[in-house]
């Protein structure tokens, strides 16, 4: 019995060992390695490699949503004309129910920033493009009856590489940030420009960069002033010739400093050349970043100043689409100016009249708490407009006076986390112009056919934005 069992464990052990042997000497299907993410700190935080290559990537973008209000509009005149002074309210006024006076805009931005070593430095690849939705006083469509949009921009697309820049980014004479929801009078181009330029780092925090630069992204162009023989179909050939850009900048702990200029040229042309001119346009303009850690961890005092001839852009930045803020805080005489006027002289020869124009802008943030900030916005701005522009009654083509606009405003923002904010603002804005009508424009308020007013015009906006950077 026990010889027996002890053959039946036996034949079992053999079995089992024997059928071990064969498992093992079966194929078998192991899964693959994992590829796991590897985090890039060479170029900061938020870099990882693209699994199998050496490039690493950071990806981000922006969630917005904006709440506006327009208190409407507020006009008045005011002017001496032969020896009588005297004042008419409400010459320009019209209905609120004709104004956008609220608006709302939904906004969605994806960031990419792909980078490679190479021998000869880090080629950066850089992709932004925005979407949005928009409606009323926040759209394009100005203080009149109400418009809604949606559309696609592309902000950046740029690749740098030894120093130099090709595709589209931020624009050369650009440096105060739009710290406050509603835009200032100075130049800044969210969507930059289209350019090829070279920075040459020189050490000591100190950079210089020269750009040549699509001036379509920028320039706020010309016009062809109208009863001054000038054919019609005159216009400005922006692919005529590139815009020069360039600056100085200096970073050091206590802030930042820079210089920037930009050269141009101003066309006028119609289509069979029998008027044809052109004439050099200029601007230059200054910038300081002042920290100030002694006052609370992240305050600065910024501080911009500019002066152009024949490039308005470059200092009141109330053109088109990249100044809707007048439309919303003034809606005014200054709306769509140009930079530059296309006339004839006294002979009929072909000429062109540049505006001269000036700005100065200050901003100052401060926090009261890490997650509390409350920044203080002021900025002026002057426009002079030129012999022909003033002598044209206001309303016809090229008519423009000299104006002046100032701002103030506050903002404040709760910052629950790093990168998300809650917050309110409110600006008022005025705008004053010398404004050419006849007679029977104001009745008898003008003594002679035609006269010069000053009009005036002021408004508050107020917004609310919720928005989260990631």
């Amino acid at each position: 019995m026990k010889l027996g069992k002890s053959l039946l464990l036996g034949s079992a052990a053999a079995l089992v060992a024997t059928a071990g042997a064969s498992a093992a000497d079966l194929p078998s299907r192991k899964a693959a390695p994992v590829a796991y993410v590897k985090v890039c700190d060479a170029y900061g935080a938020g870099f990882f490699y693209i699994p199998g290559t050496d490039t690493c990537i950071k990806v981000g973008g922006r969630v917005r949503a904006d709440y506006s209000f327009s208190a409407g509009q507020d006009i008045y005149s005011s002017g001496t004309i032969s020896g009588v002074t005297g004042v008419r309210t409400n010459v320009l006024s019209t209905s609120n129910n004709a104004q956008n006076l609220y608006g709302w805009e939904a906004r969605g931005r994806v960031d990419l920033d792909a980078r490679t070593p190479t021998a000869w430095g880090t080629v950066q690849t850089v992709l932004a493009l925005r979407l949005a939705r928009t409606t009323g006083v926040l759209e394009q469509s100005g203080p009149g009856l109400s418009g809604s949009g949606a559309g696609a921009t592309l902000e950046a697309a740029y690749i740098r590489f030894a120093g130099f820049t090709f595709g589209a980014a931020r624009d050369n004479f650009s440096f105060m940030p739009s710290t406050f929801y509603g835009a200032g009078h100075w130049s800044s181009f969210a969507n930059g420009a289209k350019q090829l330029a070279y920075t040459a780092v020189l050490g000591g925090g100190l950079s210089v960069t020269v750009a040549v630069q699509d001036a379509t992204d920028t320039t706020a162009g010309g016009v062809t002033a109208a009863g001054f023989g000038v054919p019609a179909g005159t216009t400005y050939a922006y692919n005529n010739l590139p815009q020069i850009n360039g600056r100085i900048d200096l970073e050091q702990g206590w802030g930042s400093a820079s210089v920037m200029g930009a050269v141009g040229r101003a066309v006028g042309v119609n289509p069979t050349a029998t008027y044809d001119t052109d004439k050099v346009t200029w601007a230059i303009g200054a910038g300081l970043k002042v920290n100030l850690p002694m006052l609370a961890a992240g305050d600065v005092l910024w501080l911009n100043a500019a002066y152009a001839d024949g490039m308005t852009e470059y200092t009141t930045n109330w053109t088109s689409f990249k100044s809707s803020d007048t439309r919303r805080n003034v809606g005014g005489f200054v709306l769509n100016h140009p930079s530059w006027i296309n006339t004839t002289d006294i002979l009929g020869n072909a000429k062109i009249e540049t505006l001269k124009s000036w700005n100065l802008a200050a901003v100052f943030t401060h926090y009261w708490t890490p997650s509390i900030r409350h920044s203080f916005l002021a900025t002026y701005g002057q426009i002079d407009g030129t012999t022909s522009s003033r002598a044209l009654t206001y309303g016809t083509t090229g008519a423009f006076g000299d104006a002046t606009v100032w701002n103030v405003g506050t903002q404040l923002a709760w910052l629950p986390v790093r990168n998300f904010e809650i917050g309110v603002e409110v600006l008022y804005a005025r705008v004053e112009q010398d404004i050419r009508r006849t007679n029977t424009a104001i009745g008898a308020f003008c003594a002679t056919v035609t006269c010069v007013t000053k009009e005036k015009e002021g408004n508050w906006t107020g917004r609310m934005r919720v928005e989260r950077t990631f």
